[in-house]
């Protein structure tokens, strides 16, 4: 039930969500091993910011790209045991060194919301939550649109 509401999150925030980038180092959080999207063997290299930080380990569950209409867009779902505090950090981090637009940032030890747009230029959303599945570990989606 929470993927599907997770899901549902993402729609609405999905008119929110983008961007283009280039590669560049992997990043440590606070307590995580990050890499780099580049490090993956993933199609949504492709699609996302090479130097976007993944945590080490991992699950990749979904990465998915098109161009349609003069726009890019992306999602890239994984599931991870890296705690929200760690992945807060991460992606506050890249927002802040790539100098993206922000618009929310809530990091919490359940949730993750970080999300930006520039009108007529990018959005982008990174949404996380603890999963209830079995298994336990967080979820996030990371939602890129190029405008």
């Amino acid at each position: 039930m929470a993927g599907h509401r997770l899901l549902l999150t993402l729609g609405v925030l999905a008119a929110a969500a983008g961007l283009g980038g280039c590669g560049g180092p992997a990043q440590e959080a606070d307590s995580g091993s990050f890499h780099t999207l580049a490090e993956e063997n993933t199609e949504a290299q492709q699609y996302l910011p090479g130097d976007l930080p993944i945590p080490a380990g991992a699950g990749i569950t979904l990465a998915k790209g098109e161009q349609t209409e003069g726009k890019t867009s992306s999602m890239l779902v994984y599931k991870t045991e890296e705690s929200m505090a760690s992945l807060g950090t991460a992606y506050q981090r890249y927002v802040r060194e790539k100098r993206l637009e922000l618009g929310t940032a809530i990091v919490d030890s359940h949730n993750i919301l970080i999300n930006g747009k520039v009108n007529g230029s990018y959005s982008y959303s990174i949404i996380g939550s603890s999963a209830e599945s079995p298994g336990g570990g967080n979820e996030i989606i990371v939602t890129w649109i190029v405008n």
